[in-house]
This record gives C-alpha cells, sequence and structure tokens, in this order.
C-alpha cells in the first residue's frame, strides 16, 4: 500500500507544468519553482481476521514518498501478536518477506481481537471487533430501471442486475459486499453499505450488473465501525481527482503511533448464482 493518490498527484504536477510552459513560451516567462518535500516512509499494516476456517494474512510494508518506485520496501523481522477477548494469544509466523500468517487463532463472532506489532523499534497497536454473522438469504437478477446512454446519446440495450437479500439484525451493522465475476474480483462492483434506515429489516441491496453465462459469487462482510470507517474514507479519496484542487490524503485507521492501514475482524457468508437465459427471461416478463 502507499500514500493514497501519489500516482495522481504526479499526472496533476505533470500536466499544470506542460500547461504553464506552454503559457511562458506563447506569453511572458516566470520561472516556477515546484517544492515537492519527501514524506517519511511509514510503516502500513494490513490486516483481517475472519469467520472462515483459514490461516489469517498480516502484511507489513513501508509507504513511498513521492520520489519512490511503485514498488513497496517490505518490512521483515517484526513481531506480531494477535489476542482475543478470551486472553487466546497467536504470534504471527513470517511466511515471505513482509507477510505474516496465523497459526492457531480462529475468528469468531463477538470477538474482540487486538494486534500489537513491534517493527523496527517502534510498537503499533489496534483493535477491532467481530459483528454477527449475516446470511444472505437470496440473490435475485432484475431488470434494470434506469437508461444507459452512449456518448452519441443513444439509448444503450437493457441490462441487468444481481440483487442480494438478507434480514439485518436489531445491532448496528455495516457491510462491505464483494463481487466475484467467474471466481475472479470484480473491482468495478464494490460497495459499503451503513444500515442506518434498515436496521433490523430484511434488506435488498443491488450488488452488480450481469451478463448472461457466467457465475457471480457474492460475499457480504459485516464489519465493525473502525473497519467500515478505513474503507469508507479509501473509498472517498479514491474518487477523489487531485487535480481539481482536492488534497492527498490517507484513510481512517485504527492503528496506532502512526501507521497506516488498518486491523479488522469481520463475519463473511457469500452466495453464488449462475446467470442462465432462464433468468434472464424471467427478469424480463
Amino acid at each position: 500500500m502507499k500514500i493514497l493518490s501519489v500516482r495522481g498527484i504526479k499526472n496533476a504536477i505533470l500536466i499544470i507544468l506542460s500547461v504553464l510552459n506552454i503559457l511562458g513560451i506563447s506569453g511572458c516567462q516566470k520561472v516556477i519553482n515546484v517544492d515537492l518535500n519527501e514524506a517519511a516512509p511509514r510503516i502500513v499494516i494490513e490486516g483481517l481476521i475472519t469467520d472462515r476456517r483459514s490461516s489469517y494474512t498480516l502484511t507489513i510494508s513501508k509507504s513511498g514518498s513521492y520520489f519512490n518506485q511503485p514498488t513497496l520496501e517490505t518490512v521483515s523481522g517484526a513481531l506480531a501478536i494477535i489476542t482475543d477477548s478470551f486472553n487466546n494469544s497467536d504470534t504471527l509466523k513470517e511466511s515471505s518477506p513482509g507477510i505474516y500468517y496465523t497459526t492457531k487463532l480462529r475468528g469468531f463472532p463477538g470477538t474482540t481481537y487486538n494486534l500489537k506489532v513491534t517493527a523496527e523499534g517502534a510498537v503499533y497497536e489496534g483493535s477491532s471487533t467481530m459483528m454477527s454473522h449475516v446470511n444472505i438469504d437470496s440473490l435475485k437478477v432484475f431488470k434494470s430501471a434506469s437508461q444507459r446512454f452512449d456518448f452519441g446519446g443513444n439509448q444503450n440495450e437493457s441490462h441487468y442486475e444481481i440483487h442480494c437479500f438478507f434480514i439485518d439484525p436489531p445491532e448496528k451493522n455495516f457491510y462491505r459486499i464483494r463481487v466475484f465475476k467467474n471466481d475472479s474480483i470484480d473491482t468495478q462492483n464494490y460497495r459499503l453499505y451503513d444500515d442506518q434506515y434498515t436496521n433490523n429489516e430484511y434488506t435488498e441491496l443491488r450488488v452488480s450488473n450481469a451478463s448472461v453465462r457466467n457465475t457471480y459469487r457474492i460475499e457480504l462482510l459485516s464489519l465493525d465501525k473502525s473497519t467500515y470507517g478505513y474503507f469508507r474514507t479509501l473509498e472517498d479519496l479514491i474518487s477523489i481527482n487531485p487535480f481539481f484542487g482536492s488534497t492527498p490524503a490517507n484513510p481512517n485507521t485504527n492503528l496506532t503511533n502512526g501507521a497506516l492501514g488498518y486491523f479488522g475482524a469481520c463475519a463473511i457468508s457469500s452466495r453464488t448464482i449462475v446467470v442462465t437465459e432462464d433468468l434472464i427471461k424471467q427478469a424480463d416478463r
């Protein structure tokens, strides 16, 4: 992970300098001094514990400054320990540079997990509570009520969507939806959801576009507030165009001592749907 919007900042600066250069050639010339401060590298920690039976992975790296290459520097030799609210402890093993994994920890809803990382003489901590496991009740294909137009103003053919149905628990909940199309994650269909208006109700969410003869796996991740806050601000920052006056920043984090990234715990439910010709015909009715 890198400090967000760095590539966008570079592109914006190049555009600005090009425009200034053109203006200087066509009119009066002026010396422009661009001061690009080096940002000190910061520790980046990214880890997620789930209620699935598997090892959980933690990555530790360093953020890059403006002048760094895209490849991030990994952090080896760190001591990473996760302790749950029942005092069970797991010291993570390093499988490859900067990649650490659990050996005995299991994720359970209602449990709080505390992370302590000692790296390069500094200590970083984070905490997250796993919320309830929320089952996906069903997935259905619908014909979209919205219209799509191309650049010529012509209306495109009808398109179809996958909707996800589930019962939201009475507690306050936050969700992240991941979509896998033919087993590959679909980054175009990424969604976060706050149950502010549907708490303790049967909930319907549009989660993905659909096309025939493709298989979609929908994952519903139940997040706590701090982990949701990280992904919420990450999504907001990704959508920012720094050329139009936005200030580069980093997403919120639940980690201490100036670390970037997040440490989260979440319950995951999933369901799969194969979009057939019959489903498309039913959606057309």
